[in-house]
């Protein structure tokens, strides 16, 4: 299938009352924040990430679906919150706000394409970048830029090899991929409110700043944006099948990660959402793991069911920085059908990492991105997206 204009996707996919209107010098120490890809394409009510993906490198399963628990362990261990070191490293580190929280990682997918009775998986990467500003009035740009898919092993390799070795797009099958061209990067603007605001925290960056840094404190005050969110979904349309509304659980849980990956929130505040997500119902301890690039983190997660199968969905972070490595998904009961918005899942075994959305590095900067000849600087009524 043929990816869209991600920015036109990204407003087929919203809540219809909702109102959407070169890498820089870091300021201070390295610390990973995410991008995200995604499929996700309910129409009219997704705006997309908890499983999490977007069409823009932001989201990627619904996030504006609830994501119930249905088995696994309470994280908490009888010494403290199993991540609880994490976030002692993660609110001891050193920040100074510039104008932007510059950030950049990877997308990573795997999946199964190719005519029936030859069908092989594929592994598909993106790099990603996002420069969240300060002042709410300024554009928040996003890039993606394909990088070169490739068949997940050598089994897969053969199997590609017998179908005639077709050009690899991952699931753009004609290979005119505007969404994460290979080679070239898009860019694509967006209110530097998004994505908080559409999923009801309607908070600038510089009061995100000021938001606690003691988990009880901060679970309240972000409850505090349940209720007029949860009226909103009144006029939402029918989840399709094995989906469900958000229940307030699933919201806060879904907050509390984009705030991880994107947000410019102070080192206070990402220590006490650390502690936060891990004492969230259902969430259970994976202990030591690795994440997508083989890096070793402290790991939780949380177990749901999606279409006929089941998925984990995996916060890794690395204990002695309190980095976010990596937030991933990996199947846990295989698919007999492709779950609504997964093309090519169907299939994939048990223990695939069939999606991850990999923090290489996010800082403070005063650089804001630097577009391409020809890309005209981004305000609220100029073009949305431009390729360099």
């Amino acid at each position: 299938m043929k990816r869209k204009n991600a920015l036109d996707l990204l407003a087929a996919a919203r809540p219809a009352d909702l109102d959407l209107p070169g890498a820089p010098r870091a300021r201070t120490e390295e610390f990973p924040t995410p991008v995200r890809r995604g499929r996700v394409r309910w129409v009219g009510a997704v705006a997309a990430s908890l499983a999490t993906a977007s069409v823009i490198g932001t989201l990627a399963v619904p996030r504006l679906l609830a994501l119930d628990v249905s088995t696994g362990q309470v994280a908490t261990v009888p010494d403290g919150n199993v991540l609880d070191m994490a976030a002692r490293s993660a609110a001891a580190r050193q920040q100074t706000p510039g104008r932007f929280w510059y950030s950049e990682g990877l997308i990573l997918g795997e999946e199964i394409i190719g005519a029936p009775g030859n069908r092989y998986r594929i592994k598909t990467r993106v790099q990603t970048g996002r420069w969240a500003p300060r002042d709410p009035a300024t554009l928040t740009v996003l890039t993606e830029r394909g990088l070169p898919t490739v068949p997940a092993s050598g089994h897969e390799e053969q199997a590609w090899r017998r179908a005639g070795q077709p050009q690899l797009c991952g699931n753009d099958t004609d290979c005119r991929n505007d969404t994460a061209p290979l080679g070239r990067t898009r860019f694509m603007f967006m209110p530097g409110t998004w994505p908080y605001r559409d999923q009801g925290l309607t908070l600038p960056a510089a009061e995100l700043l000021n938001l606690p840094k003691e988990p009880d404190a901060l679970r309240e005050r972000l409850l505090e944006f349940w209720p007029a969110y949860s009226e909103t979904m009144k006029d939402w349309p029918t989840p399709p099948a094995g989906s469900s509304l958000p229940t307030k659980d699933s919201w806060l849980l879904s907050i509390s990660l984009e705030l991880l990956q994107h947000a410019p929130i102070s080192a206070g505040t990402r220590g006490a959402l650390y502690r936060m997500v891990a004492n969230l119902p259902g969430t259970r301890a994976l202990g030591r793991i690795h994440d997508a690039e083989g890096r070793l983190g402290i790991g939780i997660g949380w177990t749901r069911d999606v279409g006929d199968g089941q998925s984990e969905q995996q916060l890794i972070v690395e204990e002695s920085s309190g980095r976010l490595l990596a937030l991933q998904n990996v199947v846990v009961k295989p698919w007999s059908q492709d779950p609504a918005g997964y093309e090519g899942a169907a299939g994939l075994p048990a223990g695939t990492l069939y999606h991850a959305l990999v923090y290489q590095r996010a800082a403070w900067t005063d650089t804001p991105a630097q577009l391409p000849k020809g890309c005209p600087a981004p305000t609220q009524t100029d073009r949305k997206d431009c390729v360099g």
